[in-house]
C-alpha cells in the first residue's frame, strides 16, 4: 500500500506547515505591540488613548491631549438701531479699539419717529393736567383773594350799619323793620361766605388731586423719557442738540468686531437694524470639542499652549476655564464629546474671532 502511506505524508507536511505559520503570525503581532512607541491622543470621533510620557526623575507622569478648536470673545454687544432712521456719519471701522460711551455713528430720525419723541417729550395727558391745576390755583386766588376779602368787608360794614340803626331804634329814631331788613341782608350775606368756604375747600381738595395725578403722570413722562434717553444715546435737556439727532454709541470697553454692510452715509435702517458689534478682545476663548474619553482626564485650571493656523510661529499659553456637565450629542447611538473653553491673553488684539488653532493641554497624573 505505498500510495496510502504516501498521501498521509503530505497531510503531515502540510499540517505541520499551517501550524509554523500560524506560530510565526503570533509572534510578529507580540513583537509589534512590544516596540510600539504610543503617539499622543487626539480627540475625534474615534478616542484615542493619551500618550504617557515617561519621567526619570519623578514617580508622576505627564500626557498631552490634542484638541482643535476656534477663537471667540468672552462676549459681545449689539448696538442696534431703536427708531427708523437716516445714517449722517460713521466714526469707527471695524478692528478699531473704542471707550465705553464713545460715539460709533449718528443719525436723524424719520417723521414716525419724530412723532413718538414729541408724544414722549410734550405727553398731552401732562399738558391738560398742568392746565386744570393753572386754572384751578387761578380759582382758588379768585375766591380766597377777591370773592371772600369782598364779602367779609361787605359783612364788616352791614353789621356796623345794624348796630347804628339798633341804636337809633332805642331811641326811637328809626322803625323796627329797617332793623329786621338789615338783619336779613347780614345773613345773607353771611351765607355767601359761607358757600365761599365750602369752595375754597372743594377747590383745594381738587387742586391736591390734581397734582397727585400730574406727579404720577410726570413720572411716567420721566420714565419715558429716561428710556428715549438711552435709546437714541443723547440727552434731551441739551438745547443744543437737534429733538431728531440721535447716536449710536459703544456699551462697553472693547473692539468693533462688526459692522452691517447696510450701514452706510445717507442709508435709510430700520428700527431694530443690527448696525454694529462691540467685544471686548483682551482676552480671547478657544471652544474645543472633546471627548468623553479626555475630557475625564481634564480639570479647570489645566495648562496648555494653542497654535492659529495663521500663526504657526506664534504659541499661546492658555489655560482650562470651562469644562460642562451636559454633552453636545446625547444620543444613544453616538459617543458623547463636549464643548470646552480655554482662556487665552490677546494683548495685541491680533487674534480675530473664528480663527482655528491646535491646543495641547498638558495633564499631570
Amino acid at each position: 500500500m505505498p500510495g496510502l502511506r504516501t498521501e498521509k505524508r503530505v497531510r503531515h507536511v502540510k499540517a505541520y506547515g499551517i501550524a509554523l505559520a500560524c506560530l510565526i503570525a503570533v509572534g510578529s503581532i507580540v513583537l509589534t505591540t512590544l516596540t510600539h512607541e504610543p503617539k499622543p491622543a487626539v480627540s475625534g470621533p474615534v478616542p484615542a488613548r493619551a500618550a504617557i510620557v515617561p519621567q526619570l526623575a519623578d514617580a508622576k507622569s505627564e500626557a498631552e491631549v490634542l484638541f482643535r478648536g476656534k477663537a471667540f470673545a468672552e462676549f459681545k454687544r449689539d448696538v442696534t438701531m431703536r427708531f427708523p432712521a437716516e445714517i449722517n456719519e460713521i466714526l469707527v471701522t471695524e478692528g478699531q479699539k473704542v471707550k465705553q460711551g464713545q460715539v460709533l455713528a449718528s443719525y436723524t430720525l424719520d417723521r414716525s419717529a419724530m412723532m413718538q419723541v414729541h408724544n414722549t417729550l410734550f405727553p398731552e395727558t401732562v399738558l391738560r393736567f398742568q392746565q386744570t391745576l393753572y386754572e384751578q390755583e387761578l380759582a382758588l386766588e379768585r375766591l380766597t383773594g377777591v370773592s371772600l376779602d369782598l364779602k367779609k368787608l361787605r359783612l364788616q360794614r352791614l353789621q356796623k350799619e345794624l348796630v347804628d340803626l339798633e341804636q337809633l331804634q332805642n331811641k326811637n329814631m328809626v322803625h323796627l323793620d329797617a332793623i329786621k331788613n338789615k338783619q336779613r341782608e347780614v345773613e345773607a350775606i353771611q351765607k355767601e361766605m359761607e358757600e365761599i368756604e365750602n369752595t375754597i375747600k372743594q377747590t383745594t381738595g381738587a387742586i391736591e388731586k390734581t397734582r397727585e395725578n400730574l406727579r404720577h403722570y410726570e413720572e411716567r413722562q420721566k420714565r419715558a423719557i429716561d428710556l428715549l434717553e438711552w435709546q437714541n444715546s443723547r440727552s434731551y435737556s441739551d438745547s443744543s442738540i437737534p429733538l431728531d439727532k440721535g447716536f449710536l454709541k459703544s456699551p462697553v470697553d472693547g473692539q468693533v468686531v462688526w459692522i452691517s454692510p447696510m450701514l452706510r452715509v445717507k442709508a435709510e435702517v430700520p428700527s431694530g437694524f443690527h448696525a454694529i458689534t462691540v467685544a471686548p478682545m483682551d482676552e480671547v476663548v478657544v471652544r474645543c470639542k472633546v471627548h468623553e474619553l479626555d475630557l475625564v482626564k481634564l480639570k479647570p485650571g489645566d495648562r496648555g499652549s494653542v497654535t492659529f493656523d495663521a500663526f504657526p510661529e506664534k504659541p499661546y499659553e492658555c489655560k482650562v476655564s470651562r469644562i460642562p456637565w451636559v454633552s453636545r450629542n446625547t444620543a444613544l447611538e453616538a459617543p458623547a464629546d463636549y464643548e470646552i473653553e480655554c482662556v487665552l491673553e490677546n494683548p495685541d488684539a491680533g487674534l480675530k474671532e473664528g480663527l482655528t488653532c491646535n491646543v495641547k493641554v498638558t495633564i499631570k497624573d
